[in-house]
């Protein structure tokens, strides 16, 4: 799921503008894959945000009895963790160090194969050449199936951030929307969990769960 390195280790994910804050001078925003950054000249700081990815809605069916009609619906899936980091003091001796990244991805939706969703992946931040305390945000947990009571999948865990550690939200019963992602700088998101599926007779899949976001602005 990785990208061609370009940037100083951004993807060319991270090079495209658009509704997830997109990448600039100083700015290296991913939602695939994992790789390193590398630290540019001319900043004295860098902001680190983190989420994990977003779990999957489950699977849901209408089905028919002799005396009624029911309605089973899924559950939507919880959404990751948040973690921010401010890092001061960069020197020109640390120019060119690396800073390690993973994003957690995106959780499968529920099947009539396997109804539950699936949990979303990891995200973190780590010491490339560059020493940093680790930043961990697990991905939320799927949504239920339609046997089990459409129920939204708990939040992902956060930890490691040294100004901000956000679990996620999740865990609502009788759910079938996917929980809401937690806001970081400027709101923007990793976004959220997969909503269950619609119920029919012949039943659907959920959707699936956002992938996570590691973001690196240096100033």
């Amino acid at each position: 799921r990785g990208g061609a390195d370009l940037m100083g280790g951004a993807t060319l994910a991270a090079a495209i503008a658009g509704t997830t804050g997109g990448a600039g001078a100083g700015v290296f925003d991913f939602n695939q894959g994992s790789g390193t950054v590398t630290i540019p000249s001319g900043y004295t700081q860098v902001s680190i945000e983190v989420w994990g990815a977003c779990g999957g809605g489950g699977w849901s069916i209408e089905q028919f009895t002799d005396f009624d009609t029911l309605t089973l619906i899924g559950g939507g899936g919880g959404s990751g963790g948040y973690s921010r980091s401010i890092i001061t003091g960069l020197v020109a001796g640390d120019v060119g160090k690396t800073i390690s990244y993973a994003v957690g991805a995106f959780g499968a939706p529920g099947t009539a194969g396997n109804p539950p969703g699936y949990s979303g992946g990891t995200s973190s931040v780590s010491s490339g050449t560059f020493l940093l305390d680790e930043i961990v945000c697990t991905g939320g947990l799927g949504g239920t199936g339609a046997y089990g009571g459409g129920s939204q999948g708990a939040g992902g865990t956060a930890s490691g951030g040294n100004t901000t550690n956000t679990n996620g939200n999740g865990g609502a019963a009788y759910t079938s929307e996917g929980a809401a992602g937690i806001l970081g700088v400027n709101s923007l998101t990793g976004g959220n969990g997969g909503n269950a599926g619609i119920a029919s007779p012949t039943g659907n899949d959920g959707q699936p769960g956002a992938p996570g976001r590691v973001r690196f602005v240096f100033s």
